[in-house]
């Protein structure tokens, strides 16, 4: 069938894509869908969807105003945009009935189709070709889409030479990331196509509250409690991971489900986890061949769970029961948002007796991080947490700025991030990660979105004599771990480094401005010591094969002086070289001077 006879047209970035999308679509022709285009153009993509599905209703959204390429002259893509929405209007003339023109920028429209409960059976992403706003048309028509409704995401190949931040696809792959688990690829080559897969947890509303009134009341049962996962990881703990799963079965927080993970155990911890999990649905067990490491387990299990927060649960440690209420309670009343929260442990022996009530971070809440939650009256509040308890978790929970260094935060099972910020830090150049999962992912998901402390105790570290992390109970005074543990540490850190800088381009962008800020971050030294760490010969041996993709993600003047913030002489001379292509710059030369003028006046400050 040909859509476009008798139609006036100047471009065709449509005609390829029919076969697959009649291919996709087929099944589903007659049906009354309802389809949601973001960026129309002339209109091919629209006669598409109104011909080939002849009882859907089509709602367009666009400007009409073009993207930069379509207003500068001189480009192959220049038009004139007036003359473009004419040729939409007549095109789809005789379709009227069936089309909703919206004239507006698609983060105006967007919104305003949630707040009116607007769903769709497919969305197509066609719009600004910027990364942010591939991600921010996916992201916000993503909760637009019914469930098993199909996305296509258009350009994904587009002009792959630009700049990460002026193309779709690091867009792209940050909501494909962000929603991991929601959905499954149909197709996969210029375009993406996915199903959506998962749909909103059927939890009751009504026990949630704003202001003392029912959320099911006050937003018609649209709004729901949030669901948390737990992450279950196992290793040879048969002894512990019974009461472990049985900590987590008696959460007061009912909505939640939990991934048990035996990662590869020779004792007899199948037996145990079968029989303390039993017939309740709410738990999945998974059993893998091999040790994948706590991260790389982590990493796994990612794809499998479907809640928007996530707790790591290691399998010697257990839960208060009020753990996951006062979590989500915390996240959802912060005045600002925070990728993960991190609360007190009590530490135990092996046999439970408690030896302390610690942090892994030392002193929890400094005087100048206070900062109290929204009051109750103005937030999502949860039944499970009384109005005491409420009150204590406002006067009790910091934001920990992100320009602190160091770590802050407790171990392990402490820790509920949100699951898009772990999915936005996963890495996936290898399958096995034998480190821990929250030396990683705090670091990292801190850097990326904030973190916030909870100094109130919430969950149980068993001390019994394998902890990697801890053989003793904490001191201000006294390291945690063993040598070989921070040996491991100091290897683990190099890794981190490498994958930020190899994965500039995608991340450059997202962080807008603070991809350096999280580079230091990562590296876990204090800023008086962050020029010596780089000074280290296997630091410099990852920044150099990295200095062309930094070159090409910054400007000249911010690669330079970033560079030579951290590095000196020979080394800082070759990484810029390196970056340029072998020969450094002439604005290299003015940004080396100034920076050596930096540091001889820094000299003699301190001899004076």
């Amino acid at each position: 069938m040909n859509y476009f006879d008798g139609r006036a047209f100047s471009k065709d970035w449509t005609s390829h894509h029919i076969p697959v999308w009649e291919q996709l679509l087929g099944e589903r022709a007659h049906e009354p869908l309802r389809v949601l285009e973001i960026g129309s153009f002339e209109g091919r993509s629209a006669l598409f969807f109104l011909q080939f599905l002849p009882n859907c209703h089509l709602t367009c959204i666009d400007t009409f105003e073009g993207n930069t390429e379509h207003r500068t002259p001189g480009s192959s893509h220049h038009a004139n945009m007036t003359e473009v929405e004419a040729r939409f209007d007549a095109n789809t003339r005789p379709f009227a009935d069936r089309l909703e023109k919206v004239k507006t920028f698609s983060i105006e429209a967007l919104s305003e189709l949630q707040r009116a409960h607007r769903q769709f059976d497919i969305v197509y992403v066609d719009g600004d070709h910027h990364a942010a706003s591939a991600f921010t048309d996916a992201q916000l028509s993503w909760d637009l889409l019914a469930p098993d409704g199909i996305m296509v995401l258009d350009d994904y190949r587009w002009q792959p030479a630009k700049p990460a931040a002026e193309r779709p696809q690091p867009g792209i792959d940050a909501f494909l990331q962000a929603r991991s688990g929601e959905y499954e690829v149909l197709h996969s080559d210029y375009q993406v196509i996915i199903r959506k897969t998962w749909s909103l947890s059927q939890g009751a509303a009504s026990d949630f509250t704003i202001g003392g009134r029912s959320l099911e009341e006050l937003s018609g049962g649209s709004i729901r409690p949030p669901l948390v996962s737990f992450v279950v990881i196992n290793w040879n703990y048969a002894r512990y991971v019974g009461a472990t799963i049985d900590s987590i079965k008696s959460q007061d927080y009912p909505n939640f489900e939990c991934l048990v993970i035996d990662n590869g155990s020779t004792d007899d911890s199948a037996e145990v986890i079968a029989r303390h999990v039993g017939d309740d649905s709410r738990f999945t067990v998974e059993m893998l061949p091999e040790n994948l490491g706590q991260l790389g387990a982590a990493f796994w299990s990612l794809d499998k769970i479907k809640g928007g927060f996530v707790t790591f649960v290691d399998a010697d440690d257990v839960l208060l029961s009020n753990y996951a209420s006062m979590h989500v309670q915390a996240h959802l009343a912060l005045r600002q948002s925070v990728a993960f929260t991190s609360s007190r442990v009590a530490e135990t022996d092996a046999r439970g007796n408690a030896l302390a009530a610690a942090s892994g971070g030392g002193t929890f809440i400094d005087q100048g991080q206070a900062c109290n939650l929204v009051a109750d009256a103005s937030t999502l509040r949860l039944p499970a947490v009384s109005n005491r308890d409420f009150q204590q978790l406002s006067a009790r929970t910091a934001v920990v700025p992100k320009s602190a260094s160091g770590w802050h935060w407790s171990p392990g099972t402490a820790n509920m991030y949100r699951a898009s910020h772990l999915r936005l830090v996963r890495r996936s150049d290898e399958a096995r990660y034998i480190r821990a999962a929250d030396g990683y992912f705090n670091f990292m998901c801190h850097g990326f979105g904030g973190s916030a402390l909870i100094d109130v105790v919430l969950s149980g570290y068993r001390l019994h004599g394998e902890n990697a992390f801890s053989n003793h109970e904490s001191s201000p005074w006294l390291r945690s771990g063993s040598p070989e543990y921070y040996r491991l540490s100091q290897e683990a850190t190099l890794t981190d480094i490498d994958f930020l800088l190899a994965n500039a381009g995608r991340y450059a962008w997202m962080l807008d401005g603070g991809f350096w800020s999280v580079l230091d971050l990562i590296t876990r030294e204090t800023p008086k010591r962050l020029r010596r760490f780089y000074s280290d010969p296997k630091v410099f041996d990852i920044f150099l094969p990295n200095a062309p993709k930094l070159a090409a993600e910054f400007r000249s003047r911010v690669f330079c002086r970033e560079i030579l913030a951290r590095f000196s002489g020979s080394q800082a001379r070759k990484i810029l070289r390196a970056g340029h292509g072998g020969r450094l710059k002439q604005r290299a030369y003015g940004e080396i001077a100034l920076s050596e003028m930096r540091k001889a006046l820094s000299l003699l400050r301190k001899r004076k």
